[in-house]
């Protein structure tokens, strides 16, 4: 039992010193629950890969957020539109449905619209 202790707080130094701080955290209960469902060794490295991806895009979403300045209760559903021109509204409109981007593949004569991945 001792070797498995050692080897586990070896793995989450490892892991720590790699900054990979969600594997660091997660991979005890991974392995228990991967041993408990009987998945593979790809399955449980796929399992712990993603916690990584989930918790750098969650700190990079609030890194951004707080590095805009913008209040994080402002979003498209609180905003009032009625303060605003009814062209600015309009405008509004086509970015949240993202009309402007099939417009400019019409115009463009493409499947999809450069830079913004969408098809």
């Amino acid at each position: 039992m001792l070797k498995t202790t050692n080897r586990q707080t070896q793995l989450q130094t490892l892991l720590t010193q790699l900054n990979l701080g969600a594997m660091a955290d997660g991979f005890a209960d991974v392995a228990l629950r991967a041993a408990k469902e009987g998945l593979s060794h790809e399955a449980y490295l796929y399992e712990l890969a993603r916690l990584e991806m989930e918790q750098r895009t969650q700190r990079r979403t609030a890194r951004l957020v707080r590095a805009s300045g913008l209040p994080v209760e402002k979003t498209f559903r609180t905003l009032s539109l009625s303060r605003l021109s009814p062209t600015l509204q309009l405008q509004l409109d086509r970015l949240k449905s993202h009309q402007c981007h099939r417009d400019w593949q019409t115009w463009r004569g493409e499947k999809s619209c450069p830079g913004c991945g969408r098809v």
